[in-house]
């Protein structure tokens, strides 16, 4: 009977996410880089998950204690950072690494980081 128990829980653990579940939404947005995306917005994420926009910010509240585009300016910034610190890109311009990190241009950028401070 043990062994039926150990089948089932083993089932129940891997079984396919609910589109709504903080596993699913995670290999999306940060597995996928999502947020590095020019389009990325929930309008255009929420159909990726198959939910509808509200059940979005709802999970991004609820995880991440923001909402969803705010979540996708905060991974585009630490992507920013990131990439300055790649010696590999000493060549290239902060205008470019900031279109790299999905920001449309240098004013959006300084939007969110006057929005930030």
């Amino acid at each position: 009977m043990s062994l039926f128990i150990f089948f089932k829980d083993l089932f129940f653990r891997n079984r396919l996410n609910d589109p709504t579940s903080k596993t699913v939404f995670d290999h999306y947005f940060f597995g996928l880089k999502y947020y590095l995306r020019k389009e990325a917005s929930s309008k255009d994420f929420a159909p990726i998950l198959n939910i509808e926009i509200d059940v979005l910010d709802k999970i991004a509240t609820s995880y991440y204690g923001q909402s969803f585009n705010v979540l996708v300016n905060q991974e585009r910034y630490k992507h920013f950072i990131q990439e300055l610190e790649y010696p590999f890109n000493e060549s290239l311009s902060i205008e470019t690494i900031i279109k790299l990190s999905g920001f449309d241009n240098n004013e959006s950028f300084a939007q969110y980081i006057k929005e930030k401070v």
